[in-house]
């Protein structure tokens, strides 16, 4: 595989300008009653705390402040009985140490005369050049189509792989957060079994069976600017009229948008100035309308392992979630074969959170696509958002074999 050999200038040539987070730490709370929960969403929208982990009766919150802030949110936690634990020392620590990691790995490649590959985290022109790469090797396989562009005019470039016509698809994008890297190589990875690797059998009976399409980089600019300027950079990189950049792509859909009135341009979740006002988002929505083959919808997040289903915004739950369970506990069962871990399953706002204008509620509620989730990806302990590569290989596999369980399960239709 020929790629651009891009990656060393994001990460030293960009490196003066790259935000530091040195002395940055996450704290751990206490499992949480719902006393505690209450207690501590006041802090949600405090733009010094960045919650990794929101508040969740039975679980803990996991918070990353600033060496000046962490202070103030350790004395907090402590003076609200919440216990908090150091969980992360240094987050600028963890950065360099990906950032190391990645540069030693290509400097290797490099060494060896090899292109990068498959094995650790790409930019996003280098995901570009291995879709041009995949076309033009597959070609009776392999259409891309670009769906739109971002605000900043980077290209929203969706990949289909299909043998042939009249069959159901299924959909899955990516970095619709932008700092959430270990997304992408899974669907590169699927692309990888159904392109290179046909020869096995099972692989061929997938592409047989559906259609499958991939938007590898759903938020292109944040995910640029995770590489160039802030690795935690999370909202796409609009400007909002506002005291801050950016808005958080999966509440900008139009499904119970901005229930929780939400105008404050700094939040993480920040919806909006209104439904769709983020053009990644609306290229998404456009073409599953465009595209009703498409009965199977899955976004790729982390982190937390979870795979979720409609709703976020209630926790009432939807009139198929019998059949919507149903294919979750299989691929949770799929994902247990690989390395043995367990997701969580259930609906978003009954097992993570409430959550208002999210892309899976979208599709399953406006597109009336009928298979619709969310899944979120391992991460977390010392890695947070930025794991190792190392981690790559394992969450693939099992990835792949939870994505395989979905488009086994395509319905006939759309209702």
């Amino acid at each position: 595989m020929k790629l651009a050999a891009c990656l060393l200038l994001a990460l030293l040539g960009t490196a003066l300008g790259y935000k530091s987070y040195s002395g940055y730490q996450v704290l751990k709370t206490k499992v949480l009653t719902n006393e505690d929960v209450n207690k501590l969403t006041p802090f949600l929208e405090r733009p010094e705390f960045d919650f990794w982990i929101t508040p969740r009766v039975g679980r803990s919150a996991e918070i990353m402040a600033s060496r000046e802030n962490v202070v103030i949110l350790r004395n907090n936690l402590k003076r609200l009985n919440l216990e908090p634990q150091l969980l992360i020392e240094d987050v600028g620590v963890t950065i360099e140490k990906e950032r190391a990691e990645i540069a030693q790995i290509r400097a290797q490649e490099k060494k060896e005369g090899r292109a990068p590959n498959l094995s650790t985290f790409l930019t996003f022109e280098e995901i570009l050049a291995y879709i041009d790469e995949v076309s033009a090797a597959f070609p009776d396989i392999v259409t891309v189509t670009d769906i739109g562009t971002s605000t900043q005019g980077r290209p929203l470039r969706v990949i289909k792989l299909s043998n042939g016509p009249g069959k159901n698809a299924i959909w899955f994008d990516s970095v619709l957060h932008a700092r959430e890297w270990i997304g992408p190589p899974t669907a590169l990875f699927a692309i990888n079994e159904l392109t290179e690797n046909l020869a096995n059998g099972n692989n061929q009976a997938l592409l047989n069976a559906n259609d499958w399409y991939f938007l590898l980089v759903a938020n292109p600019d944040g995910y640029a600017y995770t590489w160039s300027d802030d690795r935690l950079w999370r909202k796409t990189r609009s400007q909002t009229g506002g005291l801050c950049t950016g808005t958080d792509p999966n509440r900008n859909f139009d499904q119970f948008w901005n229930e929780d009135q939400n105008s404050n341009t700094c939040s993480e979740t920040y919806p909006g100035a209104n439904a769709f006002s983020e053009p990644e988002a609306k290229a998404i929505a456009d073409f599953l309308l465009a595209n009703p083959s498409i009965t199977a919808y899955v976004s790729i997040h982390s982190y937390g392992k979870y795979i979720l289903y409609p709703w976020g915004h209630t926790t009432e739950l939807p009139p198929t979630v019998a059949e919507l369970d149903r294919v979750a506990q299989e691929a949770n069962a799929a994902i247990e074969s690989v390395n043995g871990n367990s997701y969580t399953v259930g609906t978003a706002a009954n097992v993570l959170y409430f959550a208002y204008g999210t892309s899976h509620d979208w599709a399953y509620a406006k597109a009336n696509v009928p298979i619709s989730y969310t899944i979120e990806l391992p991460g977390g302990g010392l890695a947070g958002f930025n794991p190792p590569a190392s981690l790559i290989a394992p969450t693939n596999a099992e990835c792949w074999a939870a994505y395989q369980v979905f488009a086994a399960n395509l319905p006939a239709s759309r209702p």
